[in-house]
């Protein structure tokens, strides 16, 4: 319409001084060059727009504004739409990045575009490694044997390596194609979850050990005692020696059915009040026959408050820290068990004057079945599961196994409880 009027007007314009200057060609023309000038005008400012077609075009006339106005639009939909993406893709980036497992975006050669910081930990990259050769970058040789070889069946499976700058540090790899001949790696520190499969092996053996010793001497006895060609005498003297193995295997049984019981059944809502000093004293007692005098586990008291608990528990946990003392003792050693306050706390302390534990065991001596090797050290058919029920004792009672200890001078067990406040 605005195109219509301006040639309405030109024409108009031309007619009539034509007719006044008796010209009117010559007008006509004129007008025509004004008109095409015009349309010079909005040629450039399409030409002008087309440098930065970001901007909404400035065009006066409806024809030269369509023009542009039609990309234009186009234009601004797919801004959008990159802006969309690219906000969509800063939150998965974002997402990858807090999530535990390593991710890392690879090209089809093989190069590194993209990796999170779980990657960067894992593998200890950094963001100058991107778009570098992750074969390269890791000098693992199963890690680049498992890159190369993508594609064939048995990379279908995840690769269990171990990394190569931290040899005690279990990796697993898989690999996804991501198509157009992109890959993504994820990777996982399996560490703790061999650790434990470790443990659950050696507990298996461990067991089974401990169950075998007994019932082997208990065979050999009842092979013995079924000969009908063996005297009467030693046929009835093994019926009393059947009574240690089986002991032996009944306090097996018992200690892993507690430990089961500490480590699957929730904590009661609703404790006792308990006085640690009764519980301490009912252990001792129950003790004595592991002593070579009546005096060797020496008692000191020095606490009123009682703490919130369970009793057969915290019995347990003094029962077996004393006999753990006692038997990593030499004969007849004293052994001193107390309860004191200490700051806000009711400290219980054991020490023994035993042959103590060396640095690199203090960390696993709560370990199902661990053993400190010595050749001083008396056994007294101890499981190997006492220090491990403590430890679930103490965590059900918000509190934990503290030990210090020196080679040749004995080792002092102590654990701390909150007391009921008066």
């Amino acid at each position: 319409m605005k195109e219509l009027t301006i040639i309405l007007s030109l024409a108009l314009a031309a007619i009539l001084l034509g007719l006044l200057v008796d010209e009117l060609a010559w007008c006509l023309f004129g007008a025509t060059l004004i008109w095409i000038w015009l349309q010079a005008g909005e040629f450039r400012k399409v030409r002008a727009w087309s440098r930065r077609p970001l901007r909404r075009p400035d065009n006066g006339m409806d024809s030269w504004f369509d023009i542009s106005y039609a990309p234009y639009r186009v234009l601004l939909r797919e801004r959008q739409r990159t802006r969309d993406m690219a906000l969509r893709l800063r939150e998965l980036l974002g997402l990858a990045d807090v999530i535990p497992d390593g991710v890392i975006q690879l090209r089809p050669n093989g190069d590194i575009e993209s990796l999170n910081t779980a990657a960067k930990k894992l593998l200890h990259l950094s963001d100058k490694d991107i778009g570098l050769g992750l074969a390269t970058v890791v000098r693992s040789p199963d890690f680049v044997r498992f890159l190369s070889g993508y594609g064939d069946s048995k990379s279908d499976e995840p690769l269990d390596f171990t990394a190569a700058a931290n040899p005690e540090q279990d990796l697993e790899a898989r690999l996804f194609d991501a198509g157009g001949g992109w890959t993504v790696v994820m990777l996982r520190d399996i560490t703790a979850l061999n650790r434990l499969l470790t443990m659950r092996q050696n507990f298996v053996a461990n067991v089974s050990h401990e169950l075998r010793t007994p019932l082997t001497v208990m065979s050999g006895y009842l092979e013995t005692m079924s000969d009908e060609s063996e005297p009467e005498e030693l046929r009835l003297s093994l019926v009393e020696r059947l009574t240690p193995p089986l002991k032996r295997m009944q306090t097996l049984v018992d200690d892993l059915m507690l430990l089961t019981q500490l480590e699957s059944t929730p904590i009661a809502a609703q404790q006792d009040p308990i006085y640690l000093p009764d519980v301490v004293n009912t252990a001792v007692q129950e003790l004595q026959g592991l002593c070579e005098s009546p005096e060797q586990i020496r008692v000191h008291f020095d606490s009123q408050q009682t703490i919130l608990g369970i009793e057969t528990e915290l019995h347990s946990l003094c029962v077996n820290l004393l006999s753990n003392a006692l038997n990593y003792s030499p004969s007849g050693a004293p052994v001193d068990i107390s309860v004191t306050d200490h700051g806000d706390a009711v400290r219980l302390t054991i020490k023994d004057n035993g042959y103590g534990i060396a640095p690199e065991h203090l960390d696993r001596i709560t370990e199902r079945f661990y053993s400190v090797d010595s050749a001083d050290a008396r056994t007294r058919g101890g499981t190997g599961l006492g220090l491990a029920i403590v430890k679930h004792v103490l965590l059900r009672h918000d509190s934990s196994l503290q030990v210090t200890s020196t080679l040749g001078s004995g080792s002092t067990f102590y654990c701390d409880f909150e007391p009921i406040q008066q």
